[in-house]
């Protein structure tokens, strides 16, 4: 017989006594603390003083329906598990207090196995919601506290010795798997490729720091799921994806990166529109973030990952160039990798050709 190790609380409320009585006995039986009670009245009062952790309400009483406490249960504590007894077999009914927040709706007479499993799974269920509300309260506050020293160590940039920011590349790149240099690398090569297509002054710089933070980002995004070795799930993928929203939310509240945070916000759109966050297509994609994506898929193809061998320059290219017009402007492509041919550091250049894909 499985007993709770903290005695969790269970309130029940039900015009007839024999179900009371019934239910807790089996409940205390199994460890639960269990307060019954026939008046509906009383149940708010009770609930105040009591604080459940799982409620188990007849649907039809006088007074003060089940549905009615359902109401009132949840506007004073959300978290709270409400199960329904009922001799009504109405689908739509359960439909209903479902959407309103009960987590089981149980017909009379009462299966009691199905009782017990119905209020484990309502107490497995609540401690889960309240682990996830505490983990997101704890990370909230770090990214709030994060996100003011990142504000305090930017907030005056342009006057930063540019040693700061390759401190702050560095940090960003051993926290992403030891990817060495890659932000350095990837900013000095985008700039001076948008230099030699005509950008110049604030638009340069501005691509430049948006090239060089392009992750700033993944600060927010938990170590299990950002050093996973292995393919991240759905649900861990959608939380990867949304780096590039966080990296725009950091960036945009310090006013002389505004063109930074929208390049960084834009540096996993395709021109063909099937990148993400936003699905930009074409010149809707910021001029930076079009050459940022040429030089980022290269310099990731050319380099050694945990994840992935190193390929040559030659097929790299040649891979953007296969996907130019789908995941790269294709106006860009041959300016870009013409430029890299010439500035890429040469150790980067592996020998022996690999099989590359950018799909």
């Amino acid at each position: 017989m499985a007993h709770v190790s903290q005695a969790a609380k269970v309130l029940i409320v039900d015009d007839a006594t024999d179900v009371i009585g019934v239910i807790e006995r089996l409940l205390s039986h199994r460890g639960y603390h269990v307060v019954g009670l026939s008046d509906s009245r009383q149940a708010i009062d009770v609930f105040r003083s009591f604080l459940p952790d799982v409620c188990v309400l007849d649907f039809a009483m006088p007074h003060v329906s089940g549905s009615d406490l359902l109401n009132a249960i949840k506007a004073i504590d959300p978290t709270v598990e409400v199960v329904f007894l009922t001799a009504e077999d109405e689908a739509a009914l359960a439909v209903d207090l479902m959407k309103r927040g009960a987590i089981d709706f149980l017909h009379k007479p009462i299966d009691l196995d199905a009782l017990v499993r119905s209020v484990t799974r309502a107490l497995e269920h609540r401690r889960l919601r309240m682990e996830n509300d505490a983990y997101r309260v704890r990370l909230e506050a770090l990214v709030a506290e994060k996100t003011l020293a990142l504000n305090e160590a930017l907030r005056d940039l342009t006057t930063v010795h540019a040693a700061t920011l390759d401190s702050l590349s560095m940090a960003l790149d051993l926290r992403d798997q030891g990817t060495g240099g890659h932000s350095r690398r990837v900013s000095d090569l985008t700039t001076g490729i948008a230099r030699t297509l005509g950008v110049a002054g604030s638009a340069l710089i501005q691509i430049q720091h948006g090239a060089l933070l392009h992750d700033i980002g993944k600060l927010k995004i938990p170590d299990r799921i950002l050093c996973k070795p292995a393919r991240l799930t759905d649900d861990e993928w959608r939380v990867m994806v949304r780096h590039a929203e966080y990296g725009f939310e950091f960036l945009s509240k310090i006013g002389f990166l505004t063109g930074a945070a929208d390049m960084v916000y834009s540096h996993h759109e395709k021109f063909d529109g099937s990148g993400y966050p936003r699905g930009l297509k074409s010149d809707a994609i910021p001029f930076g973030a079009r050459v940022f994506a040429i030089v980022d898929a290269v310099d990731a193809m050319i380099c050694a990952r945990p994840y992935h061998a190193a390929v040559s320059f030659d097929e790299a290219a040649a891979e953007v160039r296969r996907c130019s017009g789908h995941h790269f402007d294709p106006d860009l492509v041959e300016p870009a990798l013409t430029y890299m041919a010439d500035h890429l550091p040469h150790d980067l250049d592996p020998v022996g050709p690999r099989t590359v894909s950018m799909e």
